[in-house]
């Protein structure tokens, strides 16, 4: 186990460098100029000389991207360029409403796909109606889902705030948005794996004791479904943080998607690769997590290649 452990932190610190390197020179390819975004469509070549000496922006890329990666080891995420603060504050003030409005997402993914999928895996025959809207769901963007529902609970049945914020009422068109979205992915793996475990031999015994299809259901068969949903719930945490950078920006929750969006848009370099070096840190971590409860829970896990 520690080996594996061990592995597995290996492989994300690669992962989070790799990331790193290619956000760091993936941005020089954007055309636009930092010193001119702070400075102002006015500002004079002297002071675009002088914000440029003093961010580093006129030295070779190697040499900026060896400064960054030193900062970066010693925690130092750079200084936004637009915000004048610590890129690692002003993500952490944003952090935790990204992660309240994953939680609320996750939750309705996991009750709806959960229970569509448990529901069709009982029935003899599939419903056409539900892969119809399986489908449907599987190929919609998440900004024309998130549009619609804006449009409908925001302005035609004005049920649902529209302003932004971080409140209960807000939360929930983006939490629909991000959860409906992911339900036909539980529901498939729900489906499947109750199915495979109702033909099982341990199954077949159980019936044959006499045990009550419902004790079946709750005791044997959803047992053997966490192993997989786990595993999705793991590559989850990486849609969630690349689908709120549009479902934030939609519905004006202000968490890291939106910044990130605002970042982009104000070519502030440190701010956006700092969003990303804590995304991919994030995803990193919550599938080690995620491999860690899955071995306590199905020991068989502990026996795959890492």
């Amino acid at each position: 186990m520690a080996r594996r452990i061990g592995i597995r932190i290996l492989l994300g610190l690669l992962t989070v460098t790799a990331v790193v390197l290619l956000t760091f020179v993936l941005q020089y390819v954007v055309p636009g100029d930092p010193a001119r975004s702070i400075a102002g469509p006015k500002a004079s070549p002297e002071v675009l000389a002088e914000i440029r000496d003093r961010l580093r922006l006129d030295t070779p890329l190697w040499s900026q991207l060896g400064h960054y990666l030193s900062s970066v080891a010693t925690g130092d995420l750079g200084t936004s360029y637009s915000n004048k603060r610590p890129v690692l504050s002003l993500i952490l003030e944003r952090l935790p409403a990204t992660a309240v409005l994953a939680a609320a997402a996750l939750l309705v993914e996991l009750v709806l796909g959960g229970l569509w999928g448990l529901w069709e895996a009982l029935r003899p025959r599939r419903s056409w109606l539900l892969v119809t809207v399986n489908v449907g769901l599987l190929s919609m963007p998440v900004f024309s889902l998130g549009f619609l529902l804006l449009l409908l609970f925001g302005y035609q049945v004005p049920i649902f705030p529209i302003d932004g914020g971080a409140g209960a009422p807000q939360i929930v068109l983006p939490a629909l948005t991000l959860g409906i979205l992911g339900a036909p992915y539980y529901a498939n793996v729900v489906r499947d794996s109750t199915r495979e475990a109702l033909s099982s031999a341990y199954v077949r015994t159980a019936v044959a004791k006499g045990l009550s299809r419902r004790r079946i259901v709750v005791r044997h068969v959803l047992r053997n479904t966490a192993s997989p949903v786990l595993t999705l719930l793991g590559m989850d945490v990486a849609v969630f943080l690349s689908g709120v950078v549009f479902v934030e920006t939609i519905f004006g929750w202000p968490g890291i998607g939106q910044m990130q969006t605002e970042a982009f848009a104000a070519l502030d370099r440190p701010l956006l690769t700092g969003t990303v070096i804590v995304a991919a840190t994030l995803v990193v971590t919550a599938n080690l997590l995620v491999d860690l409860i899955r071995t306590a829970i199905d020991p068989r896990a502990a026996s795959e290649t890492p």
